[in-house]
């Protein structure tokens, strides 16, 4: 009885306060986008420049895919070099190692530690990779210049005649056409998808971008394609590190 008569003299103050609650919730100001500062020109010079800039990266990466056979996470050791020099290790529980890639312009060797499958030569002629590693000629190819942003060929920036946001424009290259949203701001990708007509479009996401001497550089990058997404974040990342040679030798270490 004490407990109830207790609350029954705190239940006013109660009502009372979350009276105030919502009331101030009510008037709380409402939460806009900053405007869009930015023109086609602006970002068409923004990715050229961010292309230009960093010619070499390396870092600690977690990798996250999501495919019709399962849900993977990894992490692993990155070293790239633009426009075709890719050296990757991943490593499984305690740091276990679970596969490596070293890519070479046409060459290629990789080695997945769990089934001891391996391959070294042409990368066109690569046979397929273990299922956890959605990885193909082609996506190795495409994944370099999403790493480094270099769009083939000259790329063209435009508003597109009925824009979804005012920070959407269209990216024309040797790919296609793409849709794209840029941050407001810096006039950086956050979001490409396409090409348009495509029969296998796929999409790019940028984010948690950091200011370097060599501009804008993301650290975390995502990648969806023929019901594979892929997501690397980056904890640690360097830019324009020097690289040994010797790390995109294509060899299966002994």
């Amino acid at each position: 009885m004490k407990r109830f008569n207790a609350f029954r003299r705190l239940n006013p103050w109660g009502t009372l306060f979350a009276l105030l609650f919502l009331q101030a919730c009510a008037h709380v100001p409402e939460h806009k986008a900053p405007p869009c500062r930015q023109t086609a020109a602006a970002c068409q010079r923004a990715l050229k420049a961010m292309g230009q800039q960093y010619r070499t990266l390396s870092g600690h990466a977690k990798i996250r895919i999501v495919s019709p056979d399962g849900k993977f996470s990894f992490s692993g050791d990155l070293y790239a070099q633009s426009p075709d020099k890719l050296h990757f290790d991943i490593f499984g529980f305690l740091h276990r190692p679970r596969f490596f890639l070293i890519k070479n312009g046409a060459l290629i060797a990789w080695k997945d530690f769990g089934s001891g499958r391996h391959y070294t030569g042409l990368l066109s002629r690569c046979p397929a990779f273990p299922a956890n590693f959605p990885f193909s000629p082609a996506f190795l190819r495409d994944f370099m210049r999403i790493l480094f942003l270099n769009f083939p060929g000259p790329l063209k920036v435009t508003k597109p005649d009925r824009p979804e946001s005012s920070c959407h424009f269209l990216l024309t290259c040797a790919w296609g056409v793409f849709d794209m949203k840029v941050d407001p701001l810096r006039g950086v990708p956050t979001e490409v998808t396409g090409p348009r007509n495509s029969q296998t479009p796929f999409r790019l996401t940028f984010s948690e971008y950091t200011r370097s001497p060599a501009g804008w550089i993301p650290h975390q990058l995502g990648i969806s394609t023929r019901k594979v997404e892929m997501t690397l974040t980056f904890g640690t990342l360097k830019v324009n590190p020097e690289i040994p040679e010797n790390y995109f030798i294509p060899l299966i270490p002994s």
